[in-house]
């Protein structure tokens, strides 16, 4: 798909002020001063993210209130009940509660809703298991900011509710006996944008300080490693507090041993290197994601708890399974959705629904179409005359608000700009699909419509050494709000070509008198007739290759154009 490139450029006198003051490269500076980051304090604070930067847990609202009853039900010998949510991030907040509160001595039982057969948020059939075990205390992950009705069927059975939550709330808040949310009208905690299992967290942090356990008994670090997952699997930005969590956390994940159920986990998916932020992003997390998408991801919870490898490599294997069937699924919605679209003339809004969808993978497929069109996309499992959506956006344009212009047509709705999630009587479609593109139309310009390429830097082959891709690595963990930095060269020659693999393009390139190998992954058909092309500007990030022992500048390419 065709982009515009847009080069980010510095003052030079600045530049060169930052790169000398933090001893680091004019590159390194030109990227964290794209990211906002202009003095030494930011500078030193990102790229050596420490456990020591975290905020004071109790700066969270109704933090205070939250310890209280739980250092009661300690002291009572309550039964505590933990109610997630079936996506990564839910069940890791809810593993990391489970193991903080036996560490702590309470004896807990958890719940993870029925994706298909429960839907989002707090159910009715989680709080009748939790008045089964004997629950005093419920403590909800990743979700009840909305449970209204469901908190005062809990209160009425004559349990507790305490509230952890990251998404935006209503109005009115649910009356329970804490609701911590760092997005809370009156919050004035210093970071907003915590994932579920962050906010999860917190409370173990304050509990841990609060009872001031012994670190030999236990340390709230221990979990950083499931903080870690959950934290990259809700696609929260990363930077602050979510920055040290994942730092820290991948090292434990990469330690030897590390958690029995990672082990497992790392085993069945046939890992033996160091994993970063991006490598987990595909290899562990969509493991961690398939129980929930297609079934009941109870499991998941047991895995992250277990010391039984037995156990962990048995809840591995069933995952691997559910993540092949994901797979399968994924692929035959894709394609089903690809002959609805007419490639010559798509729509400004693409709307779509079928009977034949599960529920469970739409909005994965959505994400790869927004990829392959860059249009807002909306796509529907119908059932029983109700539609169940989810939706995904592009950066110009403001999901949530489009919906709520529809709101007269919805069940039910929630999100945020560039996801969302929808139901509506299927009737309704038709008229979503008309209004969705009329708004679409009005809201972006023509050049709105066209996807940018952020360029960090224009640097020459010259500037690219083994030093510079190291020097890169300190930005990591990558994410959300600190993507993996993309540099551009201009007017380079191509010595060679040829197609590779499953249609990944090979070149070898020549800038003045330097020589660089690169590889753009399924990119086979964007040279084109390379005859016809004297030289060109390519986007790109520098990689060191290691294959048989040697190592190797290579250029990993993000896009290519004739040079003009």
């Amino acid at each position: 798909m065709k982009s515009n490139w847009i080069v980010n450029r510095t003052n030079p006198e600045f530049l060169g002020y930052i790169a000398k003051a933090a001893s680091i490269s004019p590159i390194l500076a030109q990227v964290l001063i794209n990211r906002g980051m202009k003095d030494l304090d930011a500078i030193k604070a990102f790229i050596n993210p420490s456990i020591n930067d975290l905020h004071d847990p109790f700066l969270l609202p109704d933090m205070g209130a939250a310890v209280s009853r739980i250092k009661t039900a300690i002291d009572n010998k309550e039964t505590v009940f933990i109610h997630g949510d079936y996506d990564a991030d839910g069940i890791t907040a809810t593993a990391v509660l489970i193991t903080a509160l036996g560490k702590l001595g309470l004896k807990t039982f958890y719940h993870i809703p029925h994706r298909i057969k429960e839907g989002y948020g707090v159910s009715k059939t989680g709080i009748e298991k939790a008045r089964e075990c004997g629950a005093s205390l419920i403590i909800t992950v990743d979700c009840g900011i909305s449970s209204e009705e469901e908190v005062s069927m809990a209160r009425s059975m004559g349990m507790d509710v305490i509230i952890t939550d990251h998404h935006v709330p209503p109005e009115r808040l649910p009356e329970a006996t804490a609701v911590i949310d760092p997005h809370r009208a009156d919050s004035q905690y210093p970071f907003k944008h915590l994932a579920g299992v962050g906010v999860a967290y917190k409370l173990v942090q304050a509990l841990v300080r609060d009872l001031k356990v012994q670190s030999s008994e236990f340390r709230a670090e221990e979990l950083l490693d499931i903080v870690a997952l959950g934290t990259i699997a809700d696609s929260v930005p990363m930077t602050g507090e979510n920055r040290v969590f994942v730092t820290h956390g991948i090292r434990i994940i990469n330690s030897d041993p590390c958690r029995t159920g990672l082990e497992a986990l790392k085993e069945i998916a046939r890992i033996d290197k160091k994993l970063s932020s991006s490598h987990l992003s595909f290899t562990l997390i969509p493991r961690i994601n398939a129980a929930g998408r297609l079934d009941d991801a109870s499991e998941v919870v047991r895995l992250f708890v277990t010391d039984d490898m037995g156990i962990a490599r048995g809840i591995a294997g069933l995952l691997e399974d559910r993540n092949r069937q994901r797979k399968k699924i994924e692929g035959d919605v894709l394609q089903s959705a690809l002959k609805m679209i007419d490639e010559d003339n798509v729509d400004s809004a693409i709307v779509l629904s079928s009977p034949d969808w599960h529920q469970g993978v739409i909005g994965i497929v959505a994400s790869r179409l927004v990829d392959l069109f860059y249009r807002p996309v909306f796509l529907f499992s119908e059932k029983d005359s109700i539609a169940k959506g989810s939706a995904r956006g592009i950066p110009p344009f403001h999901l949530y608000q489009a919906i709520e212009e529809c709101s007269d047509l919805m069940l039910a709705f929630g999100g945020h700009r560039q996801a969302a999630g929808l139901k509506m009587v299927t009737d309704n479609l038709p008229e979503f699909r008309k209004r969705m593109n009329s708004i679409v139309n009005e809201k972006l310009s023509d050049d709105e419509r066209v996807p940018v390429m952020e360029i960090e830097a224009a640097v020459q082959f010259s500037d690219l050494n083994f030093k510079l891709v190291e020097e890169l690595s300190l930005l990591e963990p990558f994410g959300f709000s600190n993507r993996e930095p993309v540099f551009g060269s201009k007017d380079v020659r191509i010595v060679n070509h040829r197609i590779v693999g499953n249609n990944h393009l090979k070149m070898q390139l020549k800038q003045k008198n330097m020589y660089v190998e690169t590889i753009g992954f399924n990119m086979g058909e964007e040279l084109g007739s390379a005859e016809n092309i004297l030289s060109l500007d390519i986007a790109f990030v520098p990689d060191i290759n290691e294959w048989n022992g040697t190592r190797n500048l290579q250029l990993n390419l993000k896009a290519i154009r004739p040079s003009v």
